[in-house]
């Protein structure tokens, strides 16, 4: 399966890039299929790769005292594995897929050739992901917020 643009023109990743943009970054990403009920990966584990939601639905969750504990569900257009791909730090959750899924891959690797051979279009790319990591930071301290202020 390629990879078409017109499989990623409207996700909120890629919200800002101009469709020639978006047809040049499907050179970079891979797409995956994985089945239900597959582990994407599990808390704990290295990586250094997002994955990009087309189709399907994942369960997210964290290991606590009393076992796993879902945190939320990720359908199209979300994506998982962010500050993997940023950082390369283990994995901070296991993600599963709950029905089968269609994915896209961007690897740390892929990334470095993107920003070595198309730089403008990695840093477009970059902006676009520090604004969805921005977004998610702003919920999750209204969240604490309301927790600890009430």
């Amino acid at each position: 399966m390629l990879v078409d643009a017109a499989d990623i023109d409207g996700l909120s990743i890629f919200q800002g890039l101009a469709y020639p943009d978006l047809e040049l970054l499907c050179r970079y990403l891979h797409p995956l299929t994985v089945h239900q009920g597959n582990v994407l990966f599990s808390e704990g584990d290295p990586g250094d790769e997002m994955l990009i939601l087309l189709s399907g639905t994942i369960a997210i969750s964290k290991q606590g005292d009393r076992g796993q504990h879902l945190l939320s569900y990720a359908e199209r257009g979300k994506i998982v594995g962010d500050m993997a791909l940023l950082d390369r730090e283990p994995r901070s959750a296991t993600c599963v897929a709950e029905t089968d899924c269609q994915l896209l891959s961007l690897s740390q690797s892929a990334l470095d050739k993107m920003a070595s051979q198309h730089p403008p279009l990695a840093f477009r790319f970059m902006r676009a992901l520090a604004r969805l990591l921005s977004r998610r930071l702003r919920r999750t301290s209204g969240v604490l917020t309301e927790q600890v202020v009430g």
